[in-house]
């Protein structure tokens, strides 16, 4: 398998990559490759030492030789420094998850943070999902920011169908978020503890409204949970695979993450006409402002409750409109094909900034 000519690794994390991600690997024809194939690191538990160990053994070991150009899903320490001082072939970096947010917060250790903004510098060029990661990376990089192409994520048309068929009824005053992560660092990520408590406070107001929330989470940490936000009223229902429905049943969906790169959920709901707040540390917020500005939060409970009471107080005619925009925009930019098509063309771009020619 080759693209234009040159075979392509995609190293990539276990258990397996993003899906979206390997769409666009296997679009351009890349070999799959885990990150840590020759010294398993990336999930397991080890000592700091021993971590950077096998970094530099994966590092030494890859064989450069076999590729053109090296495609890393996120920012992998190793894959710059080797590609470019070993191998000396180019490498590149799809970004798209939380680290950029990650660094900007402070949410790293000294070491880990260091490791990351050195291995962005060394990147021959960047592909980034959506126009928020580009401002975090430009205020942590500066003027060292490697040559970069801002991509997109889109959703799949068998998909697009299911969704059209949805009408939201806006007749129960439910709020849904969809977020997976058990517990741990991926709470916070997500936002999960805004959400209770912007519904908490919701709930002052309006005490009919609930908030639910699909996808897995221990029950450790629900509990924890709803002993902080013993009044937000939310229902935690696990995963499902009938998503049309509680979109029907609901009114609003509420995603205030803390630098969730581009929850494709967010399209997922526009799609099945159910209107979207997002935080501004969310990134398809970007898509959110696109059909209306008011959808776009600050991170705060405060800020977000205000914007949803003022979303309930609209007529339903009003909110199905907002809903009936944000499904044709998504139907009409954000489609799978799209932006599989979109990639392919920054991936040509990167090349041709690194002076490998494409027919």
């Amino acid at each position: 398998m080759a693209y234009k000519g040159y075979r392509v690794a995609f190293l990539h994390g276990r258990p397996g990559p993003h899906w979206t991600h390997g769409a666009f690997a296997r679009h351009i024809g890349a070999e799959f490759r885990y990150v840590d194939e020759s010294a398993r690191w990336h999930d397991i538990s080890l000592f700091a030492p021993i971590r950077y160990i096998r970094w530099l053994h994966n590092a030494v070991t890859f064989p450069y030789h076999e590729y053109e150009v090296i495609l890393t899903e996120g920012p992998h320490v190793w894959p710059p420094f080797g590609g470019r001082y070993l191998g000396k072939k180019p490498v590149f970096c799809l970004l798209g998850n939380q680290t950029a947010y990650f660094l900007y917060s402070g949410f790293f250790s000294s070491l880990t943070q260091k490791g990351l903004l050195a291995a962005f510098r060394r990147y021959h060029a960047l592909i980034v999902i959506g126009q928020m990661q580009v401002r975090l990376l430009q205020e942590l990089l500066g003027d060292e920011m490697p040559p970069y192409f801002v991509g997109k994520y889109g959703l799949p048309s068998e998909r697009l169908r299911s969704l059209e068929r949805v009408r939201p009824t806006h007749e129960t005053p439910r709020i849904l978020l969809i977020a997976h992560g058990e517990e741990g660092w991926r709470t916070w990520y997500k936002g999960l503890d805004v959400f209770c408590e912007t519904i908490e406070r919701v709930r002052r107001v309006r005490p009919e409204v609930e908030g639910v929330v699909i996808g897995s989470w221990t029950q450790r940490e629900q509990a924890r949970l709803l002993s902080l936000y013993p009044d937000c009223g939310v229902r935690f229902v696990g995963p499902t695979q009938d998503l049309e429905s509680w979109i029907h049943t609901s009114t609003l969906y509420l995603h205030l993450a803390r630098g969730d790169a581009w929850p494709v959920s967010i399209l997922e709901a526009m799609a099945g006409g159910l209107p979207v707040i997002a935080s501004e540390w969310t990134g398809t917020a970007e898509v959110v402002h696109q059909v209306w500005p008011e959808g776009v939060s600050p991170l705060s409970s405060e800020e977000a409750a205000a914007r949803v009471l003022w979303y309930l107080d609209l007529p339903i005619s009003d909110r199905t409109a907002i809903g009936e925009k944000g499904r044709r925009w998504v139907n009409a930019h954000y489609r799978l094909d799209q932006a599989l098509s979109h990639f392919e063309t920054l991936f040509s771009a990167a090349l041709e900034q690194v002076g490998l020619s494409v027919p």
